[in-house]
């Protein structure tokens, strides 16, 4: 879907409000990839209804279809080693600790709810381990998905259960990431409406070049 050009110049007024002035060709380019983005956000919308209708004839959840990441682990996944069912994509491994309820299912809800351990790096510095020294001592308490050889294969730490890290979570960084936040759901709802606007006109111009289609 190629971008209009009143998008086209709503793009270059949004620069402008941020202090950028942008070319037309910029512009446009901008434009183009905001109506790319949309239709994809379209399409994955299409194909989540039908899982969702596929889920109340299968409602313990079929593999997975093409290829996708599971949403605890990451791992990349397909119909051989992934599954998805009411609370979506996973590999088979983090699908079975999820029905033996060693993860709690209330974190594909609340991704917020817990720290994976590449996250005890990235915001508290605690390397690998480390981390596993202080699970040793007792210091951490991990909720672990196993391979099927009962090896680690995952590690998340619940911060209900972990309440030594919120601690550690700074002032500083709480600041800046509900900064970081806001801006994000600020830019979200300005581009959500510059979208359902585009996408308006272009049915109307569908409907108006298609009147068939639209019986």
């Amino acid at each position: 879907m190629s971008a209009s050009d009143d998008l086209v110049e709503k793009m270059k007024e949004m620069y402008k409000e941020q202090g950028e002035e942008i070319t037309d060709e910029k512009a446009r380019e901008a434009a183009n990839n905001l109506s790319g983005y949309f239709d994809l956000v379209w399409k994955f919308a299409k194909e989540d209804g039908a899982r969702k209708r596929r889920l109340k004839k299968e409602p313990d959840g079929f593999p997975a279809e093409g290829t996708r990441s599971c949403l605890l682990c990451s791992t990349t996944i397909n119909e051989t080693n992934g599954w998805y069912d009411w609370y979506g994509h996973t590999c088979l491994l983090c699908r079975k600790a999820v029905k033996d309820g060693v993860i709690p299912t209330f974190i594909f809800e609340h991704y917020n709810s817990y720290f994976a351990m590449w996250a005890l790096d990235s915001k508290f510095k605690i390397k690998h381990q480390t981390a596993k020294k202080y699970i040793r001592e007792g210091k951490l308490i991990p909720r672990i998905v196993l391979t099927e050889d009962g090896k680690p294969h995952y590690y998340i730490f619940l911060k209900k259960e972990n309440p030594g890290l919120i601690e550690r979570y700074s002032p500083e960084r709480k600041s800046y990431d509900r900064s970081r936040k806001k801006q994000n759901k600020v830019w979200s709802k300005k581009m959500k409406i510059e979208l359902m606007a585009e996408h308006k006109k272009f049915m109307e111009e569908r409907k108006k070049k298609y009147p068939n289609l639209y019986k």
